[in-house]
């Protein structure tokens, strides 16, 4: 009996694992996707509505993911805006960077040591007294981690900007993304409709993965049940 506990409880654990993996994972390719940017600029026209060549908005957007990717120290550099040159960024658009670029690293760091720990297990599924099963592991992963994503689907199109506020509260200590599009930039180059699509496209990831792996799964299963 406590075996049973044991295994179906080592069973969830690891698909929580793989899971916000595979979240991190389909967050980083979005987030880092020059094209994806390239494509929300035009269709929010945000180069012409802050004043500012399309060139160069590009490269002010290179400069800030360098600047997550921790290729960059700072988003100390200057464009021409409306015919003046003058810094891009305000004080308090790098204020907040710092808070998100923290996010970021910490992100990187989580996924880089859920895949040294999934490496780890590895074992486990070889060494047949413990009879950790792959295709358990995929079906239950795609089980434990599709709800949490539906839900969050309905509440984004129940309120976005109510929980898009709630994200902000819960992951930052502060009030500094609490922007003025009067004087910072970021609130400018990335409005709430962008960060509505960056979330379809981050979930449309994410639930291609996990359909992948519920595919893989049942696949293992039915070829299991073919040797018996």
């Amino acid at each position: 009996m406590m075996r049973k506990v044991f295994i179906s409880t080592l069973y969830i654990v690891l698909a929580l694992f793989l899971s916000i993996f595979i979240l991190l994972t389909s967050t980083e390719l979005v987030a880092f996707d020059m094209s994806f940017y390239k494509k929300e600029f035009e269709k929010y026209n945000i180069a012409r509505n802050i004043g500012i060549v399309e060139k160069d908005l590009i490269d002010s957007t290179e400069n800030l993911l360098d600047y997550l990717k921790n290729k960059r120290d700072n988003l100390d550099f200057k464009t021409t805006i409306k015919g003046q040159k003058e810094e891009f960024f305000s004080p308090r658009d790098k204020l907040h960077m710092i808070d998100v670029k923290y996010l970021f690293v910490l992100g990187r760091k989580i996924r880089n040591y859920i895949f040294l720990t999934m490496l780890f297990l590895i074992p486990l599924f070889m060494y047949k007294k413990v009879k950790l099963k792959i295709s358990n592991l995929l079906l239950s992963t795609a089980a434990v981690g599709v709800l949490p994503i539906i839900v969050l689907i309905i509440l984004m199109n129940v309120d976005f900007n109510k929980y898009f506020t709630i994200f902000h509260e819960i992951f930052f200590n502060n009030d500094l993304w609490l922007l003025d599009p009067n004087v910072d930039r970021l609130v400018n180059i990335f409005p709430e409709n962008f960060f509505y699509d960056i979330a379809i496209r981050i979930i449309t990831y994410y639930l291609t993965t996990q359909a992948v792996l519920l595919i893989l799964g049942l696949a293992f299963k039915y070829k299991k049940s073919l040797q018996k």
